[in-house]
């Protein structure tokens, strides 16, 4: 992409940059001048230059001044990533100016652009200094019960007890389904005491369903906050008459006898719901609740009957795809004579699902074992046309490396079958070029940067992002270009899957090898490999785990207290650092990039060495801990390790797995070759076929305590 000239750039956003020191050191004068100035000389700029000065204004309290300066930012072309802030400055400007009247036309202009929950409280400062206080107690009760959380409920709430002195039987009752969102959303930020208060004080003012409904949830408090025998008495006890109301006191109050006993007997309750609830979203919930319990203890007389029923109830129901899948696979596993039929019945039901992929998988591999390879290219390219990047795919390329299946033509009544499948769309790039319109955007930001306004230039760019919705791809691109060249990794990787949320979708040659380098990087490359080769892993392989773990950020800790690039918990780094016999260890040495990786590659070498050298099962282990590992390792026997793999009852831990797998892959692919890797390379572990359960080496001394995972 060309870039723009810097000469002229930097002398004009130079002037911004001042302005915008001088603001941040008070002095509000010499502010407004430079931004004055630099609003003349960087007219593609004029927007910012005008909110600094508009800042600067209202903080000498020129509150004319200010309405000059953010009409700049409201007319600017193209729409200001500022008209947001500018609109919510002018509308507190207005009142503190004494012209309610102005500023409440302001915020009405403006209210979708201001965030919220600011909106609402502007909007009800304006209606109360306008003197219209009905309106105002109902603005500020959207921010009480909205957002109880944020730093205006307790203002909104101050206001709100006034008003209702002041107002009398004029003051608007809250509705009631406010009353319980602010319970909800109590609730949602674990702030389980507030959250029963709430419930308590709204109950005497509900009726009908949202009285039930609070009623329940008192008890559902008590779950969540892990009082499940109190939960159990208090819903076992509650009688209420809505559908909806008691179908959820029964998926609660089975939830909570699961907790106090996972044996317990809870039939009864699942065939209470059954009878009197069969389509509620509760007994959906439940199904999967109980089934996945069984699940995790391998009781397949349980899990099975339950996960066909919740099948059988909600045939398509997108909640309950994962009871499809579980019954398709246990028959696929079983050589149940109707697994065909499932696994198609599930591709063309939830095509969208992420199992969607390993149906095909499967597919292909039950026509390998009758011999028809025709129909097992058919299903394998599939795989690799639709769900190009998926740990299924890095599967289907290995099997279609046989020459038999490679030189096979496609089955013509699967190429048939598949032809009705609703594949998820998949955006194609033929580049990553900027039309008119982004490119003005790309031009802000570059001067932005030009001035050393970093944080400006990225506001710039995800608002394009964001709100332009033409190009998400250029913008994500470039977002990843600006953490990449100040060395945040990891930001990048989140800049491209917030904005460019396909990317896995994508072919190897839709966008620039750089881009992909980006959304899988490889920073802290020389640690990396020096280690790696030190415990004869793939440096591929470590990469992969570094992205699933921190995405590269070094100075990452988990809420498990697990530290650094491969999220070591600092037991386990005391007991390797005494194993390598280094000196003086601290935890805060897990934040340093050298020292986490030598420990994080000695912890997976142990976890290699114990597991049979087997990569999936070790990673299993990094992410769940090697004890449950040994213990999933005994339900088989797999034909393959995509089957253990499958089997893993931990959905967190599956599809770590998967994806650690396929980020190998990624990597091998993006780096494998370079100079800067000559030497180093160790070969990317092979998921091969195994026709028995996994028979274990001697375990090596297990250092204390483990690793915890984070899904990302």
């Amino acid at each position: 992409m060309e870039q723009p000239e810097k000469p002229k750039a930097v002398g004009a956003a130079a002037l911004l940059a001042v302005a915008q020191r001088q603001l941040n050191q008070s002095d509000f004068a010499a502010a407004s001048e430079y931004a004055s100035e630099a609003s003349k000389r960087a007219p593609t700029l004029d927007d910012y230059a005008n909110y600094v000065r508009a800042q600067a204004e209202y903080k000498l309290r020129h509150y004319g001044e200010v309405d000059k300066a953010v009409a700049h930012v409201f007319t600017h072309n193209p729409v200001s990533p500022l008209t947001g802030a500018a609109a919510a400055l002018a509308v507190q400007s207005s009142l503190d100016g004494d012209k309610p009247k102005s500023a409440l036309d302001m915020i009405r202009k403006y209210y979708k652009r201001i965030p919220q929950p600011q909106a609402d409280f502007l909007l009800a400062q304006c209606f109360h200094a306008t003197g219209d206080l009905p309106q105002a107690a109902a603005y500020f009760q959207r921010v009480y019960y909205n957002y109880p959380k944020s730093q205006g409920a307790k203002k909104a709430e101050e206001y709100l007890s006034d008003l209702k002195t002041r107002l009398a039987e004029n003051y608007p009752p809250p509705m009631p389904t406010a009353m319980l969102a602010r319970a909800m959303k109590l609730i949602d930020a674990r702030d389980y005491p507030a959250a029963r208060d709430e419930l308590k004080a709204a109950i005497p003012q509900l009726g009908g369903t949202q009285l039930e409904l609070a009623r329940v949830r008192l008890g559902e408090v008590d779950f969540l906050n892990r009082d499940y025998k109190v939960a159990k008495e208090y819903l076992g006890g509650l009688q209420v008459n809505d559908p909806e109301a008691d179908a959820e006191r029964l998926d609660y109050l089975i939830r909570s006898i699961l907790k106090i006993d996972s044996n317990a007997d809870v039939k009864p309750y699942l065939q209470t719901l059954g009878v009197k609830y069969p389509q509620s979203k509760w007994r959906l919930d439940v199904l999967m609740t109980v089934a996945n319990l069984a699940l995790v203890q391998n009781d397949a007389k349980t899990f099975m009957p339950l996960f066909s029923a919740c099948a059988a109830s909600f045939p398509t129901d997108e909640g309950a795809e994962r009871c499809h899948w579980r019954v398709a696979f246990e028959n696929y596993r079983r050589h149940e004579a109707g697994a065909v039929d499932l696994l198609r019945a599930f591709l063309t039901n939830f095509p969208e699902s992420d199992d969607a992929n390993a149906s095909l998988y499967y597919l292909a591999r039950l026509s390998e074992s009758k011999d028809d390879d025709r129909a097992a290219r058919a299903y394998f390219d599939a795989i690799l046309d639709h769900y190009p990047n998926t740990y299924y795919a890095l599967q289907a390329r290995e099997r279609l490396k046989r020459k038999q299946l490679h030189a096979a033509e496609p089955s013509p009544s699967v190429l048939e079958f598949l032809r009705g499948i609703a594949w998820p769309q998949r955006r194609r790039l033929a580049s990553l070029e900027p039309d008119r319109d982004t490119q003005k955007r790309l031009e802000r930001a570059r001067l932005l940067r030009l001035a050393q306004l970093d944080q400006w230039a990225e506001t710039e760019l995800t608002f394009g992002a964001k709100n332009d919705g033409n190009q998400p791809y250029v913008y994500a691109y470039e977002l990843a270009k600006l953490a990449s060249q100040r060395g945040d990794a990891d930001q990048a990787i989140r800049y491209i899957k917030a904005y460019a949320p396909g990317y896995l979708r994508l072919m190897p040659n839709d966008v620039p090898p750089a881009f992909w380098r980006m959304a899988f990087p490889m920073p802290y490359r020389p640690a990396i490999l020096r280690y790696s080769r030190a415990q004869k892993i793939d440096p591929f392989l470590v990469c992969a785990l570094i992205r699933q773990e921190s995405e590269f950020n070094p100075k990452a800790i988990s809420y498990a207290n697990a530290y650094g690039l491969m999220q070591v918990r600092p037991a386990t780094g005391r007991d390797l650092a005494r194993q390598l016999r280094i000196r003086h260890f601290t935890t805060h040495q897990l934040l340093t990039p050298d020292r986490n990786v030598q420990l994080g590659t000695k912890y997976f070498r142990w976890l290699l060495d114990s597991l049979g050298d087997h990569p999936e099962e070790a990673l299993a282990a990094f992410n769940a801990g090697k004890s449950r590992v040994d213990l999933w390792s005994t339900w088989g026997p797999y034909s393959e390790p995509a089957e253990f793999i499958e089997t893993i009852p931990f959905t967190q831990t599956r599809e770590y797995v998967q994806v650690v797998l396929r980020n190998a892959e990624v990597y091998q692919r993006l780096y494998e070759g370079l100079p800067a890797l000559d030497g180093a390379e160790a070969p990317v572990h092979k998921t091969t076929v195994r026709k028995k359960s996994v028979v274990k080496k001697p375990a090596a001394k297990k250092p204390a305590g483990g690793t915890t995972r984070r899904k990302r």
